[in-house]
């Protein structure tokens, strides 16, 4: 008899053990839509392809990556599994890490990458843990190219708007001395003549050269974007446009405005509008990533065009925090977390961190009056995706293996925390480091992710961002 007992207690035990752990698979699931936000070379590949590298090294070699991360412990982490977000294609690793094995950085992105990440913790709560015995933290990471981030503020505007705007841009700032051929070019045009299909390839090849040519030296607002990407599915050739003398756009009549009107209104509606909708919706946090390093190596009003770019990017995401009650309805999420991220700060002393903080929060400051309105929590962090440089022989000195693969220590002067602080023909020289032949070890030596991830996850402030 106490045997049958037994045996019944047993059975009820299991069937309790199964119920609770279905039920935790329905109920406790978290999950987490990041919005990772960068301009092109910000380090977005590099990022995710650490990132990759550093969960599945804790996963299947149990290396203890982002010690910090206080919210997911390693010795309540059941497992670790990544797969793929639907509707996206998965994030190419295994090229990216071959890439690295062969001395060479990961490609820049030129479409939509994304995959889910599902960390299983148990419940540690005696009580708690009979009835929902762990919890799946769920995170869902989309990598697009930046290019297509810097169009996306064209929707909001009609092609005159944008033909203005475009103009006043490339006239002024850093961007004026790489345009010069483009408005030679515009100026001897023949405007008058009909816009046959040859001579609209011959408009857009030339500002699409301007394009390229301001993107090699540094400059972050371009657009079109996607006019820079081979692989974009979008024709230029066949509806390509650019922007108009305002005598032209002034005149709604104009046969080149009604060409090139038509030809931006597809573009928003055919290309842009489903990118928005495909890879930036559902999100509630943002990261957002910015390479300070490029617009300090190259001029004070880089820097300054660099903020200008934040801010205008500020307006094409909905900002607001989303009540519980809005959630359960299904409504559109608002972003009500916001992190701003400065990468590769390997590259500098660690005695440089808190002027390269100061300087991110500078850059930051437009893009963030944007939502000063809004119950918005945001915070700014340092990130070395990998850990490229070593300590010098001095507090201002770095060693790093230079393209010619030797090793070499440079010294550091220190970086301007305003803008103000820094000449305007002033440049601030940035290592041109090659990759390290231990490149894994140096990606799980990476630095920052712990405490961004720890902010993202939960509800209080994060004290700082620094390492």
């Amino acid at each position: 008899m106490q045997n049958r007992w037994s045996a019944l207690v047993d059975k009820a035990a299991q069937v309790a053990t199964t119920s609770s752990n279905k039920l935790a698979d329905i109920v406790t699931k978290q999950t987490h839509r990041f919005t990772l936000t960068g301009l092109s070379r910000s380090g977005k590949s590099m990022l995710f392809t650490s990132i990759l590298t550093m969960l599945k090294s804790r996963n299947d070699e149990g290396y203890v990556c982002l010690p910090l991360l206080r919210t997911l412990p390693p010795e309540d982490i059941i497992f670790t599994r990544i797969e793929p977000l639907e509707g996206f294609k998965p994030f190419p690793l295994t090229l990216s890490l071959e890439a690295l094995a062969n001395q060479a950085w990961p490609a820049p992105t030129d479409e939509a990458y994304g995959f889910k990440l599902i960390i299983r913790v148990q419940e540690t709560h005696s009580v708690k843990r009979k009835l929902l015995p762990h919890t799946d933290v769920i995170f869902e990471f989309v990598d697009y190219p930046g290019e297509w981030l810097t169009d996306l503020p064209m929707l909001s505007k009609s092609y005159a708007q944008w033909s203005d705007t475009a103009w006043a841009q490339l006239s002024s700032g850093p961007q004026q001395y790489y345009a010069e051929e483009w408005k030679a070019f515009v100026n001897r045009f023949d405007f008058e003549a009909a816009p046959t299909r040859e001579r609209i390839g011959e408009l857009v090849e030339c500002y699409t050269r301007y394009l390229k040519v301001a993107k090699s030296n540094g400059i972050s607002m371009l657009q079109p974007g996607s006019f820079l990407l081979d692989t974009s599915e979008f024709d230029r050739f066949e509806h390509g446009f650019a922007p108009l003398p305002s005598s032209i756009t002034s005149d709604i009549s104009h046969p080149w405005f009604e060409v090139f009107n038509a030809h931006y209104q597809k573009f928003g509606k055919d290309w842009l509008s489903p990118i928005k909708e495909d890879v930036f919706k559902e999100t509630e946090k943002q990261i957002i990533l910015v390479d300070l390093f490029e617009g300090l190596n190259h001029s004070r009003q880089h820097l300054y065009q660099l903020k200008e770019t934040l801010s205008h990017l500020a307006d094409a995401f909905v900002y607001g925090k989303q009540s519980w009650f809005a959630k359960r309805l299904g409504k559109s999420p608002k972003i009500g977390k916001v992190a701003f991220v400065a990468t590769k700060s390997d590259l500098l002393p660690a005695g440089e961190h808190d002027n390269l903080l100061a300087l991110l929060e500078q850059i930051t400051e437009g893009a963030r009056a944007k939502f000063a309105d809004k119950p918005i929590a945001f915070e700014h962090f340092l990130v070395s995706a990998i850990k490229v440089t070593d300590e010098g022989s001095a507090p201002q000195a770095l060693r790093y293996q230079d393209k010619d693969l030797g090793y070499v220590e440079a010294t550091f002067e220190s970086v301007p925390t305003r803008l103000k602080d820094m000449e305007s023909d002033a440049h601030f020289p940035v290592l041109n480091v090659a990759v390290p032949k231990d490149f894994k070890a140096r990606i799980l030596a990476g630095r920052g992710l712990d405490r961004l991830f720890q902010y993202l996850l939960t509800n209080e402030e994060q004290s700082d961002g620094k390492y």
